[in-house]
């Protein structure tokens, strides 16, 4: 393929920042101009408001001009540059994750953004974006599916349901970012369109939750339906992220497709898919539910980005939907857990917030009678994730552990909120490391730290585990005070 230039809409990614900014005295000349205002009074007067804007025009139109791309048998290869000329090219073997994304506002150009991640590259920016045409973005897409699926892999695919893709946006799901998201767009919302609308925003919202209070305390109301809107935003968002969902497996290829209003393909390398990640909430446990996701460079990066592989389902059902698509990443039963008398280290950090909130609450309740009915619901508010975590933690005493078959290490432990069975395979660790404190040296457990590869290092902390079953399971060659670094 020769050398091509992006899709024309790139032009407006180059000026929009500044264009916004000198476009209102623009518009306030022409708007003085019609109210009596000469023609050339007002050009006198605004010149230098459109030679800025020719000027970023101009200077927008040499930044697309000069920017190419080519795609060889090799890689990427990109060349960019006005004044200094830069050239650099991503080679196809070191490309983890190829994706196309195509947002709602680009489907009336045709437009989509090409990305491509390598081990590389930053945390958190994509190595390489490019705005193409659609057609020439699945061109090149489509290149690197053949190349990946060369062999005669039979292609597996699975379709998803609908229930299962809800329970997994609503275990997704945070009334915390939903409240964070419409805070910022009221307050950008204000600055655009004056204080005026915000303060209608926030007239209407108070209102609202006057009319249904239901015989609670307005503040208590409030609160209330500012997270109930919070979290059912941020579900709404994860459902269209999702749906229709579906994923492929070829040869060393997996593809992932998702959204309705932002379609977006991915196409993974199976060899540099770092681990599987199956988590489990408190309320997924309840009902017997499972949900799979890849740890690969690139795949789930952007904070929009679909980020499952198997969205909701019981366990036999997901464990041969991953035997399907990736057979390499094998569960393991636990061969190594922690003794009976661990579970204190499990549960002291949880506990505490469950003994101190219900003080506080009674204390604050007491001290201010006013302010009584509210303090009862914060504190009950606060209580909640209180006594969850805690629950998390029991959980994790119960079920944590390491096992291992062949080169494949699966790990239980608990991370915040969310219980973690990861199948790892031992050419993706970095760095494993017992740690023993003084109590621990008494019956030698020890916990384990296990850092996997990727652009920064993911750490899988697992609790209080015999130390000589620890260095049996996890085959290694260990030395006293020694900790192992591949």
């Amino acid at each position: 393929m020769k050398k091509q230039r992006t899709h024309p809409i790139m032009l407006v990614q180059f000026v929009w920042r500044f264009l916004f900014l000198l476009i209102l005295p623009v518009l306030r000349g022409f708007w003085a101009a019609a109210s009596g205002g000469s023609l050339s009074g007002w050009l006198s007067g605004a010149w230098m408001d459109l030679l800025s804007v020719f000027s970023i025009f101009a200077l927008a139109f040499l930044q697309w001009w000069c920017l190419t791309y080519q795609a060889t048998a090799e890689g990427l290869l990109v060349e960019s540059g006005v004044f200094f000329r830069r050239s650099f090219q991503i080679p196809n073997r070191r490309v983890t994750t190829l994706a196309v994304v195509r947002p709602f506002y680009l489907k009336p150009f045709g437009a989509v953004y090409l990305r491509a991640d390598t081990l590389a590259g930053g945390v958190e920016r994509t190595d390489l974006t490019l705005t193409l045409s659609r057609k020439k973005a699945r061109e090149i897409l489509e290149e690197r599916q053949e190349n990946l699926c060369r062999g005669g892999w039979t292609e597996r695919t699975l379709h998803p349901g609908k229930a299962s893709i809800a329970f997994l946006s609503a275990a997704l799901s945070s009334s915390l970012a939903g409240v964070v998201f419409f805070a910022t767009f009221i307050s950008q919302a204000g600055s655009l369109l004056g204080e005026e609308f915000s303060d209608r925003i926030y007239g209407t919202f108070e209102r609202f939750t006057k009319a249904m209070a239901w015989g609670l305390p307005p503040a208590t109301a409030a609160l209330a339906y500012l997270l109930l809107f919070g979290w059912l935003f941020t579900f709404v968002r994860n459902l269209v992220r999702h749906i229709p969902f579906q994923v492929s497996r070829a040869k060393d290829a997996l593809s992932i497709r998702g959204g309705c209003i932002t379609d977006r393909v991915y196409s993974v390398r199976v060899r540099d898919i770092n681990f599987v990640d199956i988590r489990q909430t408190v309320l997924a446990r309840m009902l017997r539910l499972h949900s799979a996701f890849i740890h690969a460079v690139g795949y789930g990066k952007a904070k929009d980005d679909v980020s499952a592989v198997i969205p909701a389902c019981r366990r036999p059902e997901m464990l041969r939907q991953l035997r399907m698509i990736l057979p390499e990443f094998t569960l393991t039963p636990r061969q190594a857990k922690p003794n009976f008398g661990a579970w204190m280290r499990f549960v002291m950090d949880a506990l505490w917030p469950c003994l101190l909130l219900p003080a506080a609450t009674w204390a604050l309740a007491a001290w201010f009678p006013s302010w009584r009915d509210f303090a009862l619901f914060t504190g009950v508010m606060a209580c909640v994730p209180a006594y969850w975590f805690l629950t998390v933690r029991l959980i994790d005493f119960a079920t944590s552990g390491i096992g291992r078959t062949g080169d494949c290490y699966t790990l239980r432990y608990s991370s915040g909120y969310s219980l973690h069975t990861v199948v790892l395979p031992k050419s993706h660790v970095a760095r494993i490391l017992l740690r023993q404190s003084p109590i621990q040296m008494l019956d030698d457990r020890c916990d384990i730290k296990i850092y996997s590869t990727a652009e920064n290092h993911r750490v899988h902390h697992i609790r209080n585990i015999d130390r000589k079953e620890a260095i049996a399971v996890l085959d290694i060659d260990w030395k006293d005070g020694e900790d192992k670094t591949r």
